[in-house]
This record gives structure tokens, C-alpha cells and sequence, in this order.
């Protein structure tokens, strides 16, 4: 798994960018087609699709701590 805007370590270094349902099936769509070069271009083009990820992101320790509460209910329940 690469997180949105990773560079991969490919030639002409390809970056993991994340897409708009309408762009999915087009043809000119590939897994380098945006690189460090050009990905600046397209965020000129569209809105970011991740620009309000802040607004649902969870913390790790928020995560773990909901995990735990889970895993305890199963321990007691199960």
C-alpha cells in the first residue's frame, strides 16, 4: 500500500495520486502517469480530492485506544 502522494521508487518516480470516480476508467489513465513533474499541473486543474482528509482524521492512539475497548467487549462477550 503507498499513501496518497508517495513517491514510488520507479523510474521517473510516479506518484500515488488519488482520483476522482470519473477518472478510473479512462484509457489515458496509468499507473505513471502523474509524476513529480506533472502533478502539480493536474492539482491546478482539479480540487484536491483529499483536501478535507484533516477534517476525518483519527489519531493512531484514538485508533488504538478503540481497538483495545473492542478486543475487551469480545474477550468478556465471547
Amino acid at each position: 500500500m503507498v499513501g496518497a502522494y508517495g513517491v514510488r521508487a520507479r523510474p521517473g518516480a510516479p506518484v500515488a495520486t488519488p482520483l476522482e470516480w470519473d477518472e478510473v476508467g479512462k484509457r489515458k489513465l496509468r499507473p505513471d502517469r502523474y509524476t513529480i513533474r506533472n502533478l502539480f499541473r493536474r492539482l491546478g486543474q482539479r480540487e484536491d480530492p483529499w483536501r478535507q482528509i484533516g477534517r476525518h482524521a483519527v489519531s493512531v492512539e484514538a485508533g488504538a485506544n478503540r481497538l483495545a475497548e473492542l478486543v475487551e467487549v469480545e474477550k468478556t462477550q465471547g
